[in-house]
């Protein structure tokens, strides 16, 4: 790909982080505005992809395109997905480079809100589709975009992604693969890649773990107050997990990774089935392993009263907690009642349960391996479960093959990184290699294998 088109990508991707849209827990606070203005800017930056696609805005801002192929392919429809939203920035003077310039420094590294979460996914979609067009492409199946506008705040009222999810259901639309952000290309210090395709993602929850008592004087306080008492109930949840298991996309990761292991781990996890109950004992020592191995839940939040000499009447702390596969809401929230004491309540403020697992022997699975093993011989795929939580999860029941995946052709070379905080970057090399394998995929998908 020649170096104008590389120089055009960079000033696409650009132009989408000098537009702030964060998202808000309060949906009353969105502002629109932003979204509004990066709609327009992608207008303008691809109007090869708004003359052929037809653009809809669903909810207050989601944007869903849609491009009806020539009907030729027996495949069902492909989705692409990502979302417009970005976290808050943060304090800009923590920042190497102010957070909405899309600054690129020497070495080609750009950094911005939203480089590598997740605007660089739209960017490649539309650079990849608006290359095709202008050579003549018309795709044989029905081709789907849905950006959503609050995916990082895991939905809840207002998701966008339910929202298109709906939209979809009400017309109809069954999905050959959707495709999301995160997983890509990794290169390994010995010059080898790993293709880490995410299958699966833990379901989600917040809960408001509280008292209501009675409040007071400060200078005349109980033996233990609402917050200590709070306090210690949410350190027995912390000293009383949930129990480790296996859960089969687990098993099916620790094998993909065990050739890349070092000694210890590589022979637990080529068996991990044989090796349950070292890997659990490793659970309760390391995070990495108790991330894969647990449902987990994690205080992140506090609130007791508003003044230093006030007695709190209502204290609470919120909790995360990533729901394993095969677990669910009610699985969590039972653990919540046979740990917490009868005088400490809870309340889920939103979850879900984890979406389906996806397939490694679809046509879509089949596809993705075939264009990364060409452009990489001899790289591993690997199927792994993804701790986080994506929009993805509202398309998992509109693909009959379950065919949902986190994947892009992204490289990860150790120069990109910082999704989430101070000075988010991307090393901009690797974007033409985004794009080109979005071309392939656009071009090949809907053919026989």
């Amino acid at each position: 790909m020649n170096k104008d088109k590389k120089e055009l990508f960079i000033s696409h991707l650009q132009g989408m982080v000098q537009i702030p849209t964060v998202s808000s827990s309060d949906p009353e606070k969105t502002r629109t505005e932003e979204f509004f203005k990066l709609h327009n800017y992608l207008e303008q930056a691809y109007p090869l992809v708004h003359q052929k696609m037809q653009k809809e805005v669903i909810g207050k801002c989601a944007l869903l395109y849609h491009w009806k192929g020539t009907g030729k392919s027996k495949q069902l429809p492909l989705l692409m997905t990502a979302h417009q939203d970005v976290v808050p920035e943060g304090d800009h003077a923590m920042w190497k480079y102010p957070p909405f310039s899309g600054f690129v420094d020497e070495e080609g590294i750009m950094y911005g809100r939203g480089t590598t979460d997740s605007k660089c996914n739209i960017q490649a979609y539309m650079d990849a589709l608006e290359l095709l067009i202008e050579e003549g492409f018309e795709p044989d199946y029905d081709l789907y975009f849905a950006f959503g506008y609050n995916e990082e705040i895991m939905g809840g009222e207002g998701a966008a992604g339910q929202y298109l999810h709906d939209e979809l259901v009400k017309r109809g639309i069954q999905l050959g693969m959707a495709i999301d952000e995160c997983g890509g290309i990794r290169q390994l210090k010995n010059g080898g890649y790993i293709a880490e395709i995410y299958v699966s993602e833990k379901g989600y929850a917040d809960h408001e773990i509280y008292m209501d008592v009675k409040g007071g004087h400060a200078a005349y306080p109980p033996l233990h107050t609402s917050i200590t008492r709070l306090a210690k109930a949410v350190y027995e949840l912390e000293e009383n997990r949930m129990e480790p298991k296996l859960c089969a996309p687990v098993i099916q990761e620790m094998q993909a990774r065990a050739p890349f292991m070092k000694e210890e781990y590589r022979k637990l996890f080529e068996n991990p089935k044989e090796n349950e109950s070292r890997l659990i004992e490793l659970a309760d020592q390391q995070s990495y392993i108790n991330t894969m191995l647990r449902t987990t839940t994690t205080p992140t939040m506090a609130k007791g009263s508003d003044q230093a000499n006030i007695l709190p009447e209502h204290a609470s702390i919120i909790t995360n907690s990533r729901i394993l596969p095969g677990e669910t809401l009610e699985d969590l929230e039972r653990h919540f009642k046979e740990v917490l004491p009868e005088d400490v309540q809870f309340k889920l403020i939103k979850g879900h349960n984890p979406p389906r697992v996806s397939s490694t022997d679809s046509y879509g699975y089949h596809l993705l391996e075939q264009i990364t093993k060409e452009r990489y011989p001899g790289i591993t795929m690997m199927p792994c479960m993804m701790a986080g939580g994506t929009d993805s999860r509202y398309y998992s029941d509109l693909s009959p093959s379950g065919s949902v995946y986190r994947y892009t052709g992204i490289v990860y070379n150790g120069k990109s990184g910082g999704a989430h905080s101070i000075d988010e970057h991307i090393d901009t090399n690797v974007l033409a290699d985004n794009v080109s394998f979005y071309v392939e995929l656009f071009k090949r998908y809907g053919k026989e294998e």
